[in-house]
């Protein structure tokens, strides 16, 4: 289970970086300065060949009416469905927590963390919302557009019981 920490945090920097308006046409100039190729979009997304070292280099962006929402690819290797939880999960940790660090020193502290089996750790940045989630069998940072995670941060309304 390899864990790209040198890629991830390469690309945490271009992100934090990155002269963002979110439109779809940042795209291509991100993969460009990225070292990443474009395999195919429409108009819900994109996918992309990334040159991190893991096992799926790919990653893939979300989009609605021409606004990037959020990009999100692999810095880990993809456990094989047939490798038992045991032997990944400590991997896992290990290089999560690695991640972190080398976030850390490079982003300051984190704005949020939730611990847990599958643990988020996240920077807010002025340019960009840069996420970290340990999954059960990769772990996966996100380059999230700021407007689009101040939506998703919105609380639900609640509804009033009608009598």
């Amino acid at each position: 289970m390899h864990v790209d920490i040198e890629g991830a945090t390469r690309i945490a920097r271009l992100a934090a970086e990155f002269d963002w308006t979110w439109a779809v046409d940042d795209l291509e100039p991100f993969c460009s300065h990225a070292g990443w190729g474009l395999v195919e979009s429409d108009q819900n997304g994109a996918s992309m060949r990334t040159n991190l070292h893991v096992s799926r280099p790919k990653a893939n962006m979300f989009s609605r009416n021409s606004s990037m929402r959020y990009i999100s690819t692999f810095v880990s290797d993809l456990a094989d469905i047939g490798t038992p939880k045991v032997e990944v999960r400590p991997l896992l940790v290990e290089g999560f927590t690695n991640l972190d660090v080398a976030f850390t020193a490079l982003l300051g502290t984190a704005t949020s963390a939730e611990p847990g089996p599958e643990a988020t750790i996240r920077w807010d940045l002025p340019k960009a919302v840069i996420t970290l989630n340990l999954g059960f069998s990769a772990i996966h940072l996100h380059l999230k557009s700021p407007k689009y995670q101040a939506w998703m941060d919105e609380p639900e309304p609640e509804y009033e019981d009608e009598v």
